[in-house]
């Protein structure tokens, strides 16, 4: 490639090198700048030994640097396995194991953790230890070099097993239908429509493909990305009045915590400029769309909603949001929704059964592992483990999950590691784990465990005993000590029976 593609930094470099890419704080990265330091930071990278087809870690909280160094591996076609930066050492150098990545580069505080582990090239921000980020900015530049919008993300997700398991990113190659591929990513691409220029607000996490797709989707059009790490509420509202953000991707929790500031804080900040703020992860509860409808404007708020393995399934547009209430919205161009039974059987309008999606990007196989079998895909139909029905007008609804997984804030956390975990303590006999409702974060973990009667640990002892073998927000909020957990015939756990009384009377069961 000789030239850049249209809508990319080097792109963007060429015709308006000084216009500002991203902002955090008072550190201003203009389009020209961005370009220059990928640069120079691929090719330091390209001395250590990264090709094309390698992969490397990413692992980090929301900074400029993060802009650099993945638009880096961008050009030399490296893929990124996104790491979680709240995940413990342990938990983050299993995936770097599994994905074979040739490395990890970081902005963690303090990377002596990872001296317990052989993770290969150790990039670091402002740090002493392994390859300097600093360092490889010096590194003199060669040729220009380019690089695909759009970064190839290997995200992780752990299912119903607990055991991480990688997505890679879709291989063009294996794409059967490209004009049904080019509809799709032009569907998800315009929802929600960002303005030529658009500034953008970015309080996703980068480990995420939501996080990363802000920032490309920002850069398609020329517009600034303001970051903003840690989350506060009312930062985000000086935020946007300040750089007068058009477009902010949220997650229900961000929006909650605006809801209960103060009238006299809201009143404070001019947010006049949004025109579009866009949630998905998580279920939005209704009075939060009325509320954002009642104080910003009912012309606003999109949802969606969308699996790792299968991409983007739906999204709500603002029209929809109170006259279709509680709905997740209609699929994006290229994607069919089926509902069906556990036989595959579809499902009639307004029969609630397991949700199963036909998209261009549903995922054939794990990374590393065989492809799925028809009890998870069947003629191109994947099935989500999410339970909901269509209505007459094709609307989706999501009510509950097949599988066991907690969704926190937007964060999904599956009760099979934490379960396991707890049966690694030695008075531990059996756990078991699932989702209760909070306010805040929509769930919150809570583990059912039966103990040795000779030896029961209190609440806190299991408390200190997860907390250096799981991420904090993996770890469970209550307990409840249980002489045994109920069980069906086949020996499986019932956690509808254990969930039920605490979801009692809700309209939905995440």
């Amino acid at each position: 490639m000789t030239a850049p593609r249209s809508g990319t930094p080097e792109f963007w470099a060429r015709e308006r090198p000084d216009a500002p890419a991203a902002i955090h704080g008072d550190q201003v990265l203009t389009y020209g700048e961005w370009n220059a330091r990928a640069d120079r930071v691929a090719e330091g990278l390209a001395a250590l030994g990264l090709r094309a087809g390698d992969r490397l870690g990413m692992r980090f909280s929301l900074c400029l640097e993060w802009f650099v160094l993945q638009r880096a591996l961008q050009k030399l076609g490296v893929a990124q396995v996104a790491v979680n930066g709240k995940l413990t050492a342990d938990e983050a150098a299993y995936i770097l194991g599994d994905s074979q990545a040739k490395g990890l580069a970081c902005n963690d505080p303090d990377p002596s953790a990872w001296s317990r582990h052989d993770v290969g090239i150790l990039i670091t921000v402002g740090q002493a230890d392994g390859v300097r980020y600093e360092d490889l900015l010096q590194t003199p530049a060669g040729a220009p070099r380019f690089g695909r919008l759009r970064p190839a993300l290997v995200l992780y997700t752990s299912g119903t097993t607990g055991a991480p398991r990688g997505v890679p990113p879709p291989d063009p190659a294996a794409v059967r239908d490209p004009d049904r591929l080019r509809r799709y990513n032009a569907s998800v691409a315009g929802v929600p429509p960002y303005p030529d220029r658009a500034v953008t607000l970015l309080t996703l996490p980068v480990h995420h493909g939501a996080g990363s797709a802000v920032a490309t989707r920002t850069c398609a059009v020329g517009g600034t990305v303001v970051v903003l790490s840690p989350y506060d509420a009312e930062e985000a509202l000086r935020l946007i009045d300040r750089h007068r953000v058009q477009v902010w991707p949220a997650v229900p929790t961000m929006l909650l915590r605006v809801r209960n500031l103060p009238e006299r804080v809201l009143r404070a900040y001019d947010l006049s400029s949004l025109t579009a703020v866009t949630v998905g992860a998580a279920p939005v509860p209704q009075s939060l769309k009325q509320w954002i409808a009642d104080h910003l404007g009912d012309d606003l708020l999109w949802e969606s909603y969308g699996a790792s393995e299968a991409g983007m399934i739906t999204h709500t547009p603002p029209r929809y949001q109170l006259t279709k209430p509680g709905t997740s919205g209609i699929p994006y161009d290229g994607v069919e929704i089926a509902i069906v039974d556990e036989d595959w059987n579809r499902l009639p309008p307004g029969r609630t059964g397991e949700i199963a999606v036909d998209t261009p990007v549903v995922l054939r196989g794990y990374l590393g592992r065989d492809e799925l079998g028809e009890d998870t895909i069947r003629d191109g139909f994947y099935r989500t483990g999410d339970v909901g029905h269509l209505d007459e007008d094709g609307f989706l609804y999501l009510t509950d999950r097949v599988t066991d997984l907690i969704v926190a804030g937007g964060v999904n956390i599956y009760p099979a590691e934490i379960e396991k975990a707890l049966l690694g303590h030695p008075a531990v006999l059996d756990a078991a784990v699932i989702g209760i409702p909070q306010d805040d974060f929509g769930e919150q973990p809570m583990a059912f465990v039966v103990t040795d009667p000779a030896a029961t640990p209190a609440e806190a002892e299991l408390v200190t005993y997860l907390d250096s073998r799981l991420a904090a927000y993996k770890r469970p909020r209550r307990f409840a000590f249980v002489d045994e957990l109920p069980r069906n015939p086949m020996g499986k756990v019932l956690k509808r029976r254990l969930r039920a009384p605490f979801w009692k009377g809700r309209d939905r069961s995440v």
